[in-house]
């Protein structure tokens, strides 16, 4: 096979030194914020002596680096961006609105392996027949291609215990573990199993029906947004390899309301490791760099191993820390992910007006992927990036200190006591805040960072770099954007996540065994911990835990509350 022509182009005979794009996107140009190339595709091909020269205004900068490693350096700010594989951030992007958007309860052939089997019967009625009615009433279709016929009726018209089901979503959703559900319910694994399908079902037909942010209007509901990750931990499935399954669950929340916009896990459940081996096999892609790949998306099992061995000889993890790939379904590469989400916060956010503000963790990586979803806003002046970093390993004792200190200093400079900043309102606090803000930050140069004074007990020691801010600006609207620039909301999911669903819990680390870690309530199958995390995800947005408005009122999807009738 010829490896080159497969980063050649046919058109005018020049070898690439950039990735195609797929489908319409590029992730590989300049990602500085502070740069006028931002955004702006370089001259993809590698030019020699001799050979035709680039498009005049064209950027050129240098692609240089290791195999997998390879980086664009700008010509213009001279910094350095990692090359991207823009084919598998597009089908990650296309898999994440997927689950979003399709309902997969819609009438359509139900066998799999049928032309019809992704055209539901509301699009593409050609292809079905009427088929008169079941013993029950309900309307039958015959698919036009394979002959096998469905019906159309009420979702639980074939379940024997209904009655269930309202039941087990509340145990589910309220940190009662599997083992607990079928003593307090009277039903077997293979029956909760079972009802997590149907009920996951539900509420991606629920919301694919329902979730529409076309007509939110951003300036009136806000337009903060909060991107962070937590590790969740599965048990290892055999007693041969007693090492950590870990997936990252990655979040956005809008700040405001507090709904969860996309929330993903870094697993497929319809992948395949040794397929994405042989795959890559196959196609010749093990000589080719990731960013340049076909099958660039997932990770094969020797690449992961030998990832695994880099990051030993590097030491950064030891061997109580080494992790090993799900069992079954297929880990995602964790920077696809990450780009794949970013583009599809800019997809929901769509042509609204306005400007927003995109908080992340110090992640460099969500930076980058941010910075390239987001180029046309931040170029327009209409979209602002901060990275927050803060000590999450202080304890509670040492995170109240903190927080006492920060008032104590807020104190001294304003004059006032304590107790009477205890007193004021949010609004006069806040202003308080803002007023203090704006005259410390005069002259300084906030794009390397600024340690925040007031320390909050949930982000103590907070540091807030603001990679978007521009020299001219107001100091008083700088001050209000790093008071509001906090992980709160998302954080605060998470951990109502933990605390709601029993597998997601913190693991339970054992002195004795090496420190590994195993939960009896943990899962084996990670197929499951997607759909739980779907569910609970649906539960916090629509149902809520009992407050007044649940996050889709605030948000303005809902008039009211969503109950389990509703969709079971």
């Amino acid at each position: 096979m010829n490896i080159v022509s497969k980063i050649s182009s046919t058109d005018i005979g020049l070898e690439r030194r950039l990735p195609f794009s797929f489908e319409g996107l590029d992730v590989n140009f300049c990602r500085n914020p502070q740069c006028a190339g931002l955004g702006i595709s370089p001259d993809p091909y590698k030019r020699p002596q001799g050979a035709a020269a680039a498009p005049p205004g064209a950027i050129r900068g240098a692609v240089a680096g290791r195999m997998h490693e390879e980086f664009f350096k700008c010509p213009i700010c001279g910094t350095t961006h990692r090359l991207k594989n823009n084919k598998a951030i597009a089908e990650e992007y296309n898999r994440l609105k997927d689950l979003q958007e399709v309902d997969p309860t819609a009438p359509r052939c139900r066998n799999p392996e049928c032309e019809n089997w992704e055209k539901p019967l509301s699009t593409h009625p050609e292809n079905y027949r009427g088929f008169g009615k079941t013993a029950g009433g309900d309307p039958r279709y015959q698919c036009k291609c394979c002959k096998k016929t469905f019906s159309i009726g009420r979702a639980t018209r074939r379940q024997k215990r209904s009655d269930k089901n309202p039941l087990l979503y509340r145990m589910m959703v309220n940190g009662v573990p599997f083992l607990k559900i079928c003593a307090i319910a009277g039903v077997s694994y293979h029956d909760i199993y079972r009802k997590i399908d149907f009920i996951y079902d539900q509420v991606r037909a629920f919301r694919a029906q329902r979730e529409d942010f076309g007509d939110i209007d951003w300036m009136k509901v806000g337009s903060r947004f909060a991107t962070d990750s937590q590790s969740l931990k599965m048990n290892w499935p055999t007693r041969r390899e007693r090492t950590q399954i870990i997936v990252q669950h990655l979040c956005t929340a809008h700040a405001r309301s507090g709904y969860i916009m996309e929330a993903a896990l870094q697993f497929d459940p319809s992948g395949d490791h040794e397929a994405v081996e042989a795959a890559i096999a196959l196609s010749g892609d093990d000589l080719l760099s990731n960013c340049f790949r076909e099958n660039g998306r997932l990770w094969s099992k020797s690449e992961f191993e030998s990832y695994i061995t880099k990051l030993q000889k590097q030491k950064r993890i030891n061997q109580t820390n080494l992790y090993q790939l799900p069992h079954s379904g297929a880990l995602v590469r964790y920077d696809i992910l990450q780009f794949a989400h970013a583009q599809r916060l800019r997809q929901m956010i769509g042509g609204a007006e306005g400007k927003f503000v995109f908080v992340m963790d110090g992640d460099y990586g969500l930076k980058a992927a941010f910075c390239s979803a987001i180029a046309d806003l931040i170029q327009l002046d209409r979209a602002d990036i901060g990275l927050v970093f803060f000590d999450k390993k202080m304890t509670n004792d040492a995170r109240n200190a903190a927080w006492s200190a920060g008032r104590s200093l807020l104190a001294g400079q304003t004059g006032l006591r304590v107790s009477q900043i205890d007193k004021l309102s949010n609004e006069a606090f806040a202003d308080l805040v803002d007023t203090e803000i704006a005259a410390s930050i005069i002259g300084q140069d906030l794009k390397n960072g600024f340690s925040w004074p007031y320390h909050t007990k949930s982000e103590p020691d907070r540091r807030v770099q603001l990679i978007t801010d521009r020299p001219g600006r107001d100091y008083r609207s700088t001050a209000r954007l790093l008071r509001l620039a906090t992980l709160r909301s998302v954080d605060a999911y998470f951990h109502k996540f933990r605390s709601n669903v029993r597998f997601a819990a913190r693991p339970m680390v054992s002195e004795t065994s090496g420190r590994k870690t195993w939960d009896k309530y943990y899962l084996y199958k990670p197929e499951i911990m997607v759909k739980m995390t779907e569910i609970y995800r649906f539960h916090h947005n629509w149902v809520g835990d009992g407050k007044k408005e649940t996050p889709a009122m605030k948000l303005g999807l809902a008039r009211g509350r969503i109950y389990e009738r509703d969709f079971l």
